[in-house]
């Protein structure tokens, strides 16, 4: 059985934080493992603006009369995405993963096909 420490991202940036490692299934020409990688500080900074729209939301849904709903929904709604945007900016995105724990090749923000790899959970080293 495979040992999580194989699969850790070691050497990566403070900053970034690894959410998913793929790992080949067989044997080929699939590229090695593959990390998906998110930026802390936007992170921190989605969830805090999220919950401070969610928060408002709740509160015009309680206290507003209902013919004043739907602009605060559309508003919610779009700034969720924007929100979401926000997030999935910076350097995130999908990586190769060397075989030292360094992040190699940018792949892009979408999914680079991954068919042929096996989603292993991103592991620290020592945990």
């Amino acid at each position: 059985m495979d040992s999580p420490s194989r699969y850790a991202a070691a050497s990566l940036p403070v900053d970034l934080v690894a959410h998913a490692i793929w790992v080949p299934t067989g044997a080929g020409p699939d590229g090695g493992r593959i990390v998906f990688v998110t930026e802390r500080s936007r992170r921190r900074v989605a969830v805090l603006i999220f919950l401070v729209v969610l928060l408002g939301l709740v509160l015009v849904i309680a206290f507003a009369p209902g013919a004043w709903l739907v602009a605060p929904l559309v508003a919610a709604l779009a700034v969720a995405g924007v929100v979401a945007d926000y997030h999935r900016g910076g350097r995130a995105g999908f990586y190769r993963l060397e075989d030292d724990g360094r992040l190699g090749e940018f792949l892009g923000r979408q999914n680079p096909g991954l068919s042929r790899h096996r989603r292993v959970r991103a592991s620290s080293v020592g945990s």
